[in-house]
């Protein structure tokens, strides 16, 4: 369990990564080479993909802080989490849930995000 909510503390702080050298290292280090993140807006395969929609969530709302809300519920090669996109001021700019899947290396294979709380306009 421990290892699983190390892992997706490191997936979270990659969303937070502004040097894309760190990025990519992150991601490598958290996802195995078939990683698929699927998103209501995209659907990334592989590391470069990952970090390239990481990059467009960043251009899109700066100066947002990603952090996970809630423990991390496990279930064999699965768990699930919430999280949030916040503002300078503490706001939720985008808010869901996450379902991981892991591979049998312990990496993330599958991320899945379902949003509770999508951006108002203007945000």
């Amino acid at each position: 369990m421990r290892q699983r909510q190390e892992q997706i503390d490191r997936y979270v702080d990659s969303w937070n990564e502004s040097d894309v050298g760190h990025r990519h290292a992150l991601i490598e280090s958290v996802w195995s080479t078939d990683g698929t993140y699927h998103a209501p807006a995209v659907e990334a395969h592989g590391y470069a993909a990952i970090s390239e929609n990481i990059t467009r969530i960043q251009d899109k709302y700066p100066n947002r802080v990603f952090c996970r809300t809630s423990e991390v519920f496990s279930h064999h090669d699965r768990a699930r989490y919430t999280w949030a996109m916040l503002d300078l001021g503490g706001s939720a700019t985008i808010a869901g849930v996450d379902y991981a899947q892991f591979a049998d290396d312990g990496r993330l294979r599958r991320v899945t995000c379902v949003y509770d709380r999508k951006p108002r306009s203007g945000e």
